[in-house]
């Protein structure tokens, strides 16, 4: 006798048997993707009359419909939620002699957010504004040029009262006006140099406040003074993060030891601090980058993993050519390869050094006199590029790094073992850091070009389907086989595999 199909959805989290989707359930497709918000079909059939049932875990959000044809075959409607953050979506044919085959259903997130639900990397431009010519069409523009945070210094203080006296009262009152600019440019903020414990009791429950930062580039010798700061406030505010900016790799004997982890491993333990973060900028006059730069990142990426704290990396965004001629103005192609590359070694927020000059011999973003420069739309035009994919960062957690073809000083190979089920290899002709970063459930890969002179050609074997997104935050969809990519200089080809 025909079997009716019997249509239930639940939202209890029912127990799934591995293997029986091959032996049992057919699916038009091997795999399904869905975006956040979006539906997709798939079309399934059994080798006999059953009922069918689909279970999702409670709390997930996914809407699922099964359409019937006969007891062989139907439809199952699935659609994501927005964000799409999780995927458990299972099927249970019965079949008239009792026997229940499970299949868990081969839908992979797409783009996990819509527009209204996507994150944003943080983009920190260190320098800040005028202390005086300061208006909020100026904070307003670090907002419309793709920034999330601004300096902000705790001990700034203008002449609020106009008495002619600078005194602590308008200390708290620059405090207050500049506040008052940067929440109404919807932006956050890294607090500076506090003065005052008042200052730091003002700030310290506000959700705006991502930092404060004492002390650029120390040696040993300052860990207990610096350790002593950092107790007084945390005294005061226990619940913010304390930032130390320290040296790269150079001139480390001069720092108090020989080894440069070592140096960033006894800063970390002595002060407490809460955020590990060091300036460097790599790009040389010639195009080319330094030696040493790939080697302060492992060193950082490890000492952070190691200590469980983040690392907020720098990139330039001003030309410091006047007094270090050796360095090359910002590009687009030079800011892609040390933003990325930031980003790949796992930063949360990436500080650029400097939006406002600090001399009249500096470009940057806005001179020392506060008029706004080429390199302000620089800035806009690419922070605009890294949002259309920082979401794939943001918020995520960068589990490994590796390097194909030469792999750089203190760097490690990419090895077949390294790469998931999903993706059989990936091959260069030059050199490109590749870096796995999980978020959520999503998983990607990050292949930047280690060149910000030359175009470099990898070639990807998928061993399932999966997308790439390109800087434009395009998805390309990819079926099981080897393909090869074109990368621009200094560019990035991030694949979602899972």
């Amino acid at each position: 006798m025909r079997i009716k199909l019997l249509v239930l959805v639940t939202l209890l989290a029912l127990p799934f048997a591995a293997g029986a989707a091959e032996n049992v359930w057919s699916f038009d497709k091997a795999r399904y993707g869905v975006s956040a918000g979006e539906s997709v079909t798939i079309e399934y059939t059994l080798p006999a009359d059953a009922k069918v049932a689909v279970s999702t875990k409670a709390g997930y959000g996914w809407d699922v419909k099964l359409n019937e044809r006969d007891g062989r075959s139907g439809s199952i409607v699935v659609t994501a939620p927005d964000p799409a953050t999780e995927v458990d979506l299972e099927a249970l044919a019965i079949f008239a002699d009792g026997t229940r085959e499970w299949a868990k259903l081969p839908i992979m997130i797409k783009d996990p957010y819509t527009a209204a639900t996507r994150k944003k990397v943080d983009l920190l431009p260190f320098g800040g504004l005028d202390r005086v010519n300061t208006t909020q069409e100026d904070y307003n523009k670090v907002a419309e040029a793709g920034f999330t945070m601004i300096t902000l210094e705790g001990g700034e203080r203008m002449d609020m009262n106009g008495d002619g006296v600078l005194d602590d009262s308008d200390m708290m009152a620059t405090l207050e006006f500049k506040l008052g600019l940067i929440k109404n440019a919807g932006l956050k903020y890294s607090l500076h140099h506090p003065q005052l414990a008042s200052v730091i009791e003002r700030c310290k429950d506000d959700p705006d406040l991502m930092m404060i930062h004492i002390f650029d580039e120390p040696g040993l010798s300052l860990i207990p003074e610096l350790k002593q700061r950092r107790d007084w406030i945390k005294a005061i505010a226990p619940d913010v993060p304390v930032h130390i900016n320290l040296h790269p790799h150079a001139s480390i004997r001069a720092l108090g030891t020989d080894y440069y982890t070592d140096y960033i491993r006894k800063m970390v333990e002595g002060t407490h601090m809460d955020i590990l973060s060091y300036d460097q900028y790599p790009v040389l006059i010639d195009g080319s980058v330094m030696n040493e730069w790939y080697r302060c990142l492992e060193a950082n990426y490890e000492v952070g993993k190691e200590k469980g704290i983040p690392i907020w990396l720098f990139t330039a965004s001003c030309g410091m050519d006047y007094e270090q001629p050796a360095r090359q103005k910002p590009t687009m192609e030079n800011m892609r390869l040390q933003v990325y590359t930031d980003l790949a070694f796992g930063a949360p927020v990436v500080q650029y050094f400097v939006y406002r000059s600090y001399s009249k011999q500096c470009i940057a973003p806005i001179t020392v006199d506060c008029k706004y420069t080429y390199l302000y739309d620089l800035m806009k035009e690419f922070n605009a590029e890294v949002h259309r994919r920082g979401y794939v960062f943001a918020g995520g957690n960068v589990t490994k790094t590796r390097f194909t073809h030469l792999t750089p000083y203190y760097c490690l190979p990419l090895l077949e073992e390294d790469l998931p089920e999903e993706i059989v290899s990936i091959d260069s002709d030059k050199t490109a850091l590749i870096s796995f970063v999980e978020n959520g459930p999503n998983r990607y890969i990050a292949v930047v070009n280690s060149s910000c002179m030359e175009k470099f050609t990898a070639e990807v074997e998928f061993a399932a389907m999966a997308y790439t997104i390109d800087r434009d935050g395009k998805f390309t969809e990819h079926q099981p086989g080897k393909e090869k990519f074109v990368i621009d200089e200094g560019d990035m080809l991030v694949i979602k595999y899972r």
